[in-house]
């Protein structure tokens, strides 16, 4: 306990007042409800109207606002960090203000899509919250009511997610906008495991963990059942960097290895001896299926050097007539979504979108891993590189939890106060 109250003395990144406390439950509250009316929106014959789902997207969209203003402070743990956070936020507003249109359809989309809007490019302001461990635990709290959102919508949706028809593509859009949204933050529960586990806990296991381990087979379930390649990777890698992070911070890491060997090997001579069960078939098939390659070559095709280095902004598109262009009323051919991350970014933004954007993240993710003394930073930096990765399969960059912790993560990065606090000081603040 002594050491508990020098830490707070000598430190903020422990204490939170109460004025931000509140500010980040009303942002926190607001980002739920501009989430889930987002995702009913998208729902097709839902019971309430995607008009009306918008009215309650602008009530989250007012409080998160609000309450953002109250808390972000232009103030940095590193003068590196300032610098080019600065040049990223002023590019970031070039990309938003070319090609924006304001007639009445044009600025729906501006302020409440979660991928073609503006919010996407304001997210990073997040790294402007206060960097302090008694504000990142609401985040968790906020992690697990969209786990419990998640397992409701699966419930409620089951039929159409569980259609026997492979090739339903209403099915596979639902299943990959439950998983974006909703399931796939919560895996940051697992990353940061540890911090919850309670001494009197069998096996070590928690009701939080237990609900993001449920939720992300049940994600990979799903994505396996309608042949998600690009999502099955992103649930796949996330559990075993989780492993991976509980295998760092064990005491008992040598034990925990051998038994993974030994599962792994059991796992493995099994698998090879019965025959691929059936829900498999689909996704065995569609393992080396090219569906990007035509659609990237129309984009290369569309691109002026100009475009390359500055993009063409938020409304950038390009000509493919080549697959149904769901956004394009006009029928001429124009595309504004490329499935590929990084193809996406420079869509929009350019090579200089890319880069400015690297050289935030990567050193985030050198002194996260290697310059702090703790779980949490690691869990931050692995959350960040894993981002980066997924940026080639997906489209990474839109309002989500995911994207946001990437940004919260960044801060605890740069953070030195936070990268230099033990675990055990963590584990007290997250669990009080």
């Amino acid at each position: 306990m002594i050491q508990k109250y020098i830490y707070k003395a000598e430190s903020n990144s422990l204490t939170v007042s109460n004025k931000d406390e509140r500010n980040l439950t009303y942002f926190l509250y607001g980002f739920i409800i501009y989430t889930l009316f987002y995702v009913f929106s998208q729902i097709e014959d839902f019971f309430i109207s995607a008009g009306a789902c918008q009215g309650i997207q602008i009530i989250g969209f007012v409080l998160m606002t609000f309450s953002a203003t109250k808390l972000a402070k232009f103030k940095f743990d590193d003068k590196y960090l300032e610098i080019v956070f600065g040049i990223y936020m002023l590019y970031s507003l070039t990309i938003v203000f070319r090609g924006t249109e304001y007639d009445f359809k044009s600025l729906k989309i501006f302020f409440l899509d979660a991928f073609f809007g503006a919010l996407p490019y304001f997210a990073p302001l997040l790294i402007l919250f206060p960097r302090n461990i008694k504000l990142y635990k609401k985040f968790f709290s906020i992690l697990n009511i969209l786990g419990i959102c998640f397992i409701l919508c699966v419930i409620i949706f089951y039929n159409t997610l569980h259609d026997p028809d492979r090739t339903n593509l209403s099915s596979q859009a639902l299943i990959e906008l439950f998983a974006v949204m909703l399931a796939i933050p919560v895996c940051f529960i697992l990353f940061t495991h540890i911090y919850h586990q309670q001494k009197k806990e069998r096996f070590g296991i928690n009701l939080k963990s237990l609900l993001a381990l449920i939720v992300m087979l049940l994600t990979v379930f799903f994505a396996i059942y309608r042949a998600r390649r690009g999502l099955l990777f992103i649930c796949l890698s996330s559990l075993l960097s989780a492993a991976f992070i509980y295998v760092l911070s064990s005491k008992k890491r040598a034990l925990i290895i051998l038994v993974s060997i030994l599962l792994l090997s059991v796992c493995s001579l099994f698998i090879a001896s019965v025959k691929t069960p059936a829900m498999f078939n689909y996704l065995m098939d569609r393992g080396t299926e090219d569906t990007r390659t035509g659609v990237e070559e129309y984009m290369y095709a569309d691109m002026s050097s100009t475009d390359w280095i500055i993009g063409k902004g938020i409304k950038g598109s390009y000509y493919c007539p080549s697959v149904d262009n769901v956004n394009d009323e006009q029928g001429s051919g124009q595309r504004d979504t490329v499935e590929t991350g990084y193809l996406q970014m420079i869509l929009k933004g350019g090579i200089i979108n890319v880069c400015l954007l690297f050289l935030i993240l990567l050193p985030a993710v050198y002194k996260g891993l290697f310059n702090s003394k703790n779980s949490f930073s690691k869990a931050a930096a692995i959350w960040i590189l894993l981002w980066i990765i997924y940026e080639y399969p997906t489209i990474g960059v839109g309002y989500t939890m995911h994207y946001i912790l990437v940004w919260i993560g960044a801060g605890i990065c740069y953070s030195k106060k936070i990268r230099n606090l033990s675990d055990s000081i963590i584990k007290t603040y997250l669990q009080e």
